[in-house]
């Protein structure tokens, strides 16, 4: 059967572009449908702010005419610029088990890209690594949490025999109250901590909210500057954050610390949206309040920490201890509380992944990010 790869330019394969996931995924339970009209919007230059400093182009991979597979290859200027470096990216990967099919949209993006005069190829990245990014490649069996991706087993294998190799891996941490323990170290430190009264803690507020969202993208921006893959949001980026996680966020579960009177470290949990998600099946409609009626209480019962930041000069004072332990007391005070998953984490950042496993966590699942050299 012909295949071929073409780009994507009208309306109509724009949509097949959206709606391919839906084919490859619709039978298996644990995938969670994006919100199509989100995700045309995230893609879309010109609507979404990303693209302010980016470029990308779409493509199809089409058998009989029929799409099998789809790709984006992207030139994120912004990272570029930041990391002195000449990266390609590729994302928004969806493919029927077909590895002449995937092969070929990888060829297409790699070409594209090397025509930009990108010397290196990393992905997935949707479409950079402060969206969703990753591939999973173990805990197949676990539904994703909010904004983290699924795939099937078959995919790293579809881009593993495209000599696509690991670059950096990246852990969820699963923490589960029926199993949170702490060590007598642990809290002793805990308490001494809080006796030192070194830092003032704020929970967020529903009248503080925006504001605080923007604080803590700036606490973000600077804790992570000098780890792998990182680029800081534009202004227009973290705005457009904001107006997302504003009416999802719940303040409880949402803390800043201070010292004084400066912001020094903070940490946003995000309640798992996915139960939702995957009942509206990417276009919601007026069923949608009765959607949120019946999945408020798994909503309730998960979490998802998504930002956590300590500015560089208050490292090693404690802090994480402090976030930490906040949030495990307003989860004790939360009878719906039930677990809670710290992704994605660095697996070279050993003192968090440590932090974690003190504080009961087991590693629920591991994405990796991959790589390939373009060469001439």
């Amino acid at each position: 059967m012909s295949l071929s790869v073409i780009p994507v330019k009208s309306e109509q394969e724009t949509r097949a572009f959206l709606d391919l996931p839906f084919a490859v995924h619709a039978a298996n339970p644990l995938w969670v449908p994006p919100l199509v009209s989100r995700e045309r919007a995230l893609l879309t230059p010109g609507l979404h702010p990303f693209w302010k400093s980016a470029t990308r182009e779409l493509f199809l991979a089409l058998r009989e005419g029929r799409a099998v597979g789809r790709i984006a290859a992207i030139v994120d200027g912004k990272y570029n610029e930041y990391a002195a470096e000449k990266c390609g990216a590729f994302g928004f990967f969806e493919c029927e088990d077909d590895a002449e099919a995937a092969h070929a949209l990888l060829d297409t993006a790699r070409n594209w890209l090397a025509s930009a005069g990108m010397t290196f190829l990393r992905g997935p990245l949707n479409p950079s690594a402060n969206y969703t990014c990753g591939m999973l490649v173990d805990g197949f069996d676990k539904p994703p949490v909010v904004m983290m991706p699924w795939n099937p087993e078959y995919y790293p294998i579809l881009l593993e025999s495209w000599r696509l190799r690991k670059e950096q891996d990246l852990f969820a941490w699963l923490i589960e109250r029926k199993t949170i323990t702490r060590p007598d170290w642990l809290d002793a430190e805990i308490a001494r901590l809080k006796a030192e009264g070194r830092f003032a803690r704020r929970a967020s507020s529903k009248s503080t909210l925006e504001e605080d969202i923007r604080l803590m993208l700036d606490i973000y921006r600077q804790a992570w500057a000098d780890n792998w893959g990182f680029s800081p949001l534009s202004g227009d980026e973290a705005e457009e954050l904001v107006r997302e996680l504003n009416p999802v966020l719940n303040p409880d579960f949402f803390v800043l610390f201070f010292h004084d009177g400066e912001a020094a470290a903070g940490m946003v949990a995000l309640p798992d949206m996915n139960p939702l998600l995957k009942r509206l099946n990417g276009r919601p409609g007026i069923s949608a309040p009765w959607h949120w009626l019946r999945t408020r209480g798994q909503i309730r019962s998960g979490y998802r920490i998504m930002l956590f930041g300590i500015r560089p000069e208050f490292r090693l004072l404690g802090l994480p201890l402090l976030l930490l332990d906040y949030m495990f007391e307003k989860a004790r005070e939360n009878p719906y509380f039930q677990w809670v998953e710290g992704s994605w984490l660095l697996e070279d950042n050993v003192a968090v992944n440590d932090l974690l496993e003190d504080f009961s966590g087991t590693i629920s699942k591991r994405y990796r990010i991959y790589r390939r050299e373009i060469r001439p």
